[in-house]
């Protein structure tokens, strides 16, 4: 296994993105282009510097691939594919967690006039199948990954590739273009948080969820709750104080969008 530093690995992309500055390396060129379509939203180049927090990943002998969190080896095993995908989280797991003045949510985002609604979830969960459902009955796409909270309870986008399962199939990223939707571009205020799980059948009468026990339901989902719990804390509480927090289960996805749609265009 090769050391990794600026001379084993010297094809890089130093960039900032959400007040945050790193650095992807590797030793080849064919893999930094692979690299690239996983960078971060809004993802601008800047000067290489020491200072840069660095993510490489290293071609090894025999189809291993190594991958470094700084100095750290958090990856040795065969299969470019594979390394790809641990490459991708570890991007982007890093931004959710050290974006200085934001906190990140594992949640679907959408927009419906002039306010947010966030879905939070673990993967897995249905966040994707539900946005969209959402941008399908013309909500506007924020995110189907991340709700990227600000210090005033704004959110703003992380609009991603939706990653859609196509099982058997694997899971394979949509621009929202692609779908026959729209992504946003300016921080929102959130007016509605819906927290909910699939179940067969279910209608969805959901129960309001208030104080304390709505934040506890997006802190839960925070990426940086136990480093910066404090931040983190405060900025739900503003998210929380001029949002509707509504819980319950859900039946299929494209009833519940319309619904959520109608229901809210007839209170605005």
């Amino acid at each position: 296994m090769q050391e990794f530093n600026d001379q084993t690995a010297p094809h890089q992309i130093p960039f900032e993105t959400y007040g945050m500055e790193m650095r992807i390396c590797t030793n080849s060129p064919e893999l930094l282009a692979r690299i690239e379509p996983m960078m971060p939203p809004f993802w601008r180049r800047r000067p290489r510097s020491d200072s840069q927090h660095r993510l490489g990943l290293l071609e090894e002998d025999n189809d291993v691939y190594s991958i470094y969190n700084d100095s750290i080896c958090i990856h040795d095993q065969p299969g470019k594919e594979l390394a790809l995908m641990v490459m991708d989280a570890q991007i982007q797991g890093y931004v959710a967690l050290e974006a200085p003045d934001y906190i990140f949510l594992h949640a679907g985002v959408v927009a419906d006039g002039d306010r947010a609604i966030v879905m939070p979830g673990m993967s897995f969960a249905g966040k994707t199948t539900l946005v969209r459902a959402l941008v399908d009955a013309g909500a506007t796409y924020y995110s189907d990954e991340f709700a990227v909270l600000d210090a005033n309870g704004y959110v703003l986008p992380y609009p991603k590739p939706l990653s859609i399962r196509n099982n058997p199939n694997p899971t394979i990223d949509y621009s929202v273009e692609e779908l026959g939707g729209v992504a946003g571009v300016d921080p929102l205020p959130v007016g509605t948080v819906i927290v909910t799980s699939y179940r067969p059948g279910a209608d969805w009468q959901p129960r309001k969820v208030e104080g304390g026990a709505a934040a506890l339901l997006l802190l839960e989902h925070a990426v940086p709750a136990q480093t910066r719990p404090e931040q983190t804390l405060q900025y739900i509480k503003q998210t929380v104080t001029r949002a509707t927090v509504l819980q319950g289960d859900r039946g299929d996805a494209d009833d519940l969008a319309r619904a959520l749609l109608e229901t809210l265009r007839t209170a605005a």
